[in-house]
């Protein structure tokens, strides 16, 4: 058999990724600033064994300026979504970490710990599946969330009726990003597919139908400069 202390390879799998709103009344974003950086992103996340690597970004108003279409079924208001956080998770243990991430937040509401008010725009965990990298030796895909890039750009594209998911696939992946990466300040784009959420999870998260989440690919893509 294996030995006990046999050490996986670090492989990215999965992300969680995580939009939210803060509360709009007086001092509630201070509020959830001091419970994220001072709890939650450790006690939610990065206790959990199979998290390796996590990051959070904001947007800003001239950033969020540059989102399209209005008109999207990821949220009703493209201008909610000030925070981003972004979780890696080791390769070949989605099932026990969803399993490990839904107890830990139904036991932090036990404990009173998930209370600051804030509009959840889009949670979800997703499948890395591919990555698209501008340098032949350049930053890998487990280490994107610990170098200091600028900034990361999400697109989440939906597949049109009639088109075959590796037709799509296979036209970013080889062509697409590939011409766009090259001598741009984008140094990866990296591919992920949605992963369902169980029955418990919270029902504030909002949860896509299986249609949707057969369509839904989300590119991250990695910036070196503003």
């Amino acid at each position: 058999g294996k030995p006990m202390n046999e050490i996986p390879e670090i492989k990215l799998g999965s992300v969680l990724f995580s939009i939210v709103e803060p509360g709009s009344g007086p001092g509630e974003a201070q509020a959830f600033h001091r419970w994220y950086e001072r709890d939650h992103f450790y006690a939610g996340c990065m206790a959990g064994e199979n998290y390796f690597s996590g990051r959070r970004w904001v947007a800003t108003r001239p950033l969020k300026a540059l989102r399209f279409p209005a008109d999207t079924p990821v949220t009703p208001d493209i201008a909610k979504g000030s925070y981003l956080v972004t979780y890696w998770i080791q390769a070949g243990t989605y099932e026990e970490t969803l399993r490990w991430s839904v107890d830990q937040v139904l036991q932090l509401h036990k404990q009173n710990r998930m209370q600051p008010p804030r509009d959840n725009v889009s949670t979800a965990f997703y499948q890395y599946v591919w990555g698209v990298f501008r340098d032949v030796d350049g930053v890998p895909p487990e280490l994107a969330l610990e170098h200091p890039y600028k900034g990361v750009a999400a697109v989440m594209i939906d597949r049109a009726d009639g088109v075959a998911e590796a037709e799509l696939s296979g036209a970013l992946r080889d062509r697409i990003l590939p011409d766009f990466l090259k001598g741009s300040s984008v140094a990866m784009a990296l591919c992920f597919r949605p992963e369902a959420l169980p029955d418990d999870a919270p029902k504030y998260v909002p949860r896509p139908d299986p249609a949707e989440r057969d369509r839904r690919y989300l590119l991250l893509c990695f910036l070196e400069q503003e």
